[in-house]
């Protein structure tokens, strides 16, 4: 009698909608299980990707297909056949195909399909399959041309691309039409947007008045950007770059005040541009009064001259700390690094090191620290190979990956214990930080670009302090003071 042979099915179904109406999950179960019947196979297991796409996404990142290919993968595993509804449940990338039926041809598995009768076992099944992979391949290709061709010529007859209507608009039928009170909230955004007012300042505003976004917690800084940027409530729909009139959508803000809002807010040069706009202290500076960050603003409209301020100070009673002139500010701390690191670097510390015992020490210190830290990103890398080892190009059985992981790991593990014990030197040193003081011994960094500066800083200083005198506070545990030049306004504006 001879052996029966075992098989696991795999099922998988894409976002698409038409996928779900043709070739459903029960579809694929069903055609998988008269295949296994007819041919005699014992169907085993059945794993499954439901609303994972073949094509815009790579087989390793589905974790039904990486189960199924661990399945047989497993030691003593008897399973000979791998059946598929369609090769197009496999992938619908050829080169993930190929890489998909090497692994499972690595493991002594063959690839059948159900709807076409294919078993990669006979010449001409693996024939005909080249040419359907081929063939699937193009169909996905080709869908996602007319798709987004489709979408297009919506967007330029006024067409709805999809997706449900932003806060403040609701659908009713084919029409978004405005949704109160919710539509109230929005037309105030945009209101305070057209006074001058900022991201952070609205979301604070709403917060004190007890508005709550859809989901009910409180705005955020973000999400009030997402509104102030969403063309949808001017009825204008973004597609691709371009914007374009809908047809069918009641309109919170006129389109032209939409426009004044993205050019004056949003354009390059404003002070909403997050992190690609930073000033040189925006993230190390710390309120003396309340603690919070402190962000830069200009003194008004039309004018470069900007002042460092808390970013609770906008908000009524929040919070009373005076403004802090940012150019007079950045200087400061720049003259302070660059003297710092002269003086660190300058003839004497030089010779004085050399002949400190203790000194030396702390230099070999900081050698060993430099060697761990190479060892266990040496570890890391090695980590990663393994795994592709394992996963991907299946070189290595389950009992070897998980011997080198555990030995790989258990290394970084003494590594981190033994880089918490190494102290930073005290005396006339600053540990890992002096290549990047000696970097500045000689003016450079008042040659560098705005972006280097900003680096620079932030990596030897932990936080400043501004005030009468402001405190700079270094990553190695130092506090240096710079002194104030003159206020004004009564003090509510300190100069450096």
């Amino acid at each position: 009698m001879n052996e029966e042979i075992e098989a696991i099915g795999y099922i998988r179904q894409s976002e698409e909608r038409n996928d779900k109406v043709d070739i459903s999950e029960q579809t694929q179960l069903k055609k998988i299980q008269e295949f296994c019947a007819y041919n005699g196979f014992k169907l085993v297991a059945v794993y499954k990707d439901i609303d994972y796409s073949g094509f815009s996404l790579p087989y390793t990142k589905r974790p039904g297909m990486m189960s199924a290919l661990d399945h047989i993968n497993t030691p003593n595993s008897r399973v000979k056949k791998f059946v598929v509804y369609h090769l197009s449940r496999v992938t619908r990338l050829k080169q993930d195909f190929s890489k998909i039926h090497n692994i499972i041809r690595s493991f002594g598995v063959d690839l059948c399909s159900a709807s076409e009768s294919l078993d990669f076992d006979s010449p001409a099944g693996r024939l005909v399959a080249g040419v359907l992979v081929d063939f699937n391949e193009y169909y996905s290709d080709n869908l996602r041309q007319v798709t987004m061709q489709n979408k297009k010529t919506n967007a330029e007859n006024g067409r709805w691309n999809g997706g449900p209507p932003p806060y403040g608009l609701k659908k009713e039928g084919d029409h978004f039409v405005v949704d109160e009170p919710a539509a109230s909230i929005i037309r105030e955004i945009f209101t305070l947007a057209l006074d001058g007012k900022g991201p952070f300042i609205i979301a604070n505003w709403l917060n004190d008045k007890g508005f709550k976004m859809a989901s009910g917690v409180e705005w955020s800084v973000r999400r009030v950007r997402y509104v102030l940027s969403n063309s949808t409530y001017a009825a204008m729909q973004h597609w691709e770059g371009e914007h374009y009139p809908l047809k069918d959508c009641d309109r919170l803000i006129e389109w032209s005040d939409f426009q004044f809002i993205q050019n004056m807010r949003f354009a390059k040069g404003t002070v909403w541009k997050g992190q690609h706009d930073r000033q040189l202290l925006s993230s190390i500076l710390r309120c003396p009064l309340c603690g919070s960050k402190m962000h830069a603003r200009r003194v008004s409209h039309g004018l470069e001259t900007r002042r460092y301020i808390c970013s609770r100070k906008n908000t009524t009673g929040k919070c009373a700390c005076p403004s802090f002139d940012l150019q007079s500010l950045d200087q400061a701390v720049l003259k302070l690094l660059t003297d710092k690191a002269k003086q660190h670097f300058s003839p004497h510390q030089v010779m004085s090191a050399l002949t400190d015992k203790e000194d030396s020490e702390n230099n070999s210190k900081s050698s060993s620290l430099a060697k761990l830290q190479q060892e266990y990103q040496i570890l890391d890398a090695a980590k990663q190979k393994v795994f592709d080892d394992y996963y991907l190009n299946s070189k290595l059985n389950e009992e070897q990956f998980s011997a080198l992981m555990n030995r790989y790991e258990n290394r970084q593990k003494e590594i981190y214990e033994l880089l918490e014990k190494v102290p930073l030197p005290t005396k006339k040193a600053y540990g890992d930080y002096d290549d990047v003081l000696e970097t500045l011994a000689d003016d450079a960094l008042s040659s560098l670009p705005a972006d280097k500066q900003r680096v620079s800083v932030e990596l030897l200083i932990q936080k400043i302090i501004p005030g009468s005198p402001t405190e700079v506070h270094f990553k190695w545990g130092d506090i240096q003071e710079i002194p104030v030049q003159y206020t004004k306004r009564k003090g509510s504006t300190y100069f450096y």
